[in-house]
């Protein structure tokens, strides 16, 4: 199962996210459910540092990503936020179409 962590600080904006395991809904090569989880990571990430120069530091290797989000400039954290808002809506959409194959946690820290 892939599991999909979002942790987020008191207010809601997203600090950091975690994703790991593999879906085992097809074999390797052939599995639909990690390769879309795959593809929305990629896109989201990439298209943060494309569109707004901002490099996110993560952890990645086979079966893991696990990114911090960087304290920003206001109006730049805000457009970051949003982009990993619409990353994080595929994630969840695919963790409620696959519930055997796909965990969403959505985290906020307390005060």
């Amino acid at each position: 199962m892939i599991k999909v962590q979002v942790f987020r600080n008191p207010q809601g904006r997203i600090e950091r996210f975690r994703v790991d395991g593999h879906a085992g809904f097809a074999d390797y090569g052939n599995d639909i459910v990690c390769a879309a989880v795959s593809v929305l990571i990629q896109n989201g990430v990439n298209s943060i540092e494309a569109l707004l120069g901002v490099s996110l530091p993560a952890v990645s290797r086979e079966g893991l990503v696990d990114c911090k989000i960087p304290v920003l400039p206001a109006d730049e954290s805000d457009r970051v936020q949003l982009l990993l808002e619409s990353m994080l809506y595929g994630l969840r959409s695919l963790a409620e179409e696959y519930p055997k194959h796909v965990s969403f946690a959505d985290n906020v820290r307390q005060v």
